[in-house]
C-alpha cells in the first residue's frame, strides 16, 4: 500500500461516519450466515475502506484512478469495527492485511472491467463474497453486489463534491 502525499483529503467526519456503520445491524443477513461473524465484520470493514479509497481516486482526487491505489493523505486504515480488532479477528498484522486486501480487490476491480461493468465493481463484489464465504449463495452475491454499487455511487458523489486542491508533483501526472 502506498500513500499519496499531495492531494487534499475529504472531510474526516464524512469518512468516520461512513466507516462507523453499524456492521451488526446493516450486515445482519450476511453475519447470520457466516461461521465467524467477527471475521466477517473485519473483512467487511477492510472492503469498505478499500472502496472508499477507490471511489476517492475515481472522483478525480488522484492523478490516475487505476492501480496501484494510493492511500489518501491523512486517511488512517481502520483497526477496529463494531468492537472487533481487525488484525486479531483475521489473524494477521494490520499492515499486511491492508496490503493483501487492496491487492486482491484491485486485481478483481481491474480484471473484471467489461462493457456491462466498466468499473469492475461486480468483480470486486464477487471477491468480497468469496473472501466471506467458500461458496457464497446467489442471494448473498446479489445483495453484496447491490451494496457495493450503492456504496460506490454514494462515495463517488460525496468525494466529487468535496473541494480539494491538486498539487501533483511534476512526475506524478
Amino acid at each position: 500500500m502506498q500513500s499519496a502525499s499531495t492531494a487534499a483529503a475529504p472531510p474526516q467526519p464524512f469518512l468516520r461516519r461512513y466507516m462507523d456503520v453499524d456492521y451488526r445491524s446493516h450486515y445482519a443477513a450476511v453475519l447470520r450466515l457466516h461461521p465467524a461473524p467477527s471475521e466477517a465484520i473485519a473483512e467487511l470493514c477492510l472492503f469498505r475502506f478499500w472502496l472508499a479509497c477507490r471511489a476517492y481516486a475515481h472522483s478525480g482526487a488522484t492523478p490516475s484512478p487505476v492501480p496501484p491505489l494510493y492511500l489518501p493523505p491523512h486517511w488512517t486504515p481502520p483497526r477496529q469495527a463494531a468492537g472487533v480488532d481487525i488484525g486479531h479477528a483475521l489473524d494477521a498484522c494490520p499492515g499486511h492485511l491492508l496490503d493483501s486486501r487492496f491487492d486482491l480487490y484491485d486485481r478483481f476491480f481491474q480484471l473484471g472491467r467489461n462493457r456491462d461493468d466498466p468499473l469492475g465493481l461486480d468483480a470486486a463484489a464477487l471477491a468480497l463474497s468469496c473472501q466471506l464465504f467458500v461458496q457464497p449463495s446467489a442471494t448473498t452475491r446479489t445483495w453484496l453486489r447491490g451494496e457495493v454499487h450503492a456504496l460506490f455511487r454514494m462515495l463517488h458523489a460525496a468525494f466529487a463534491t468535496t473541494p480539494r486542491t491538486h498539487a501533483w508533483a511534476a512526475g506524478d501526472a
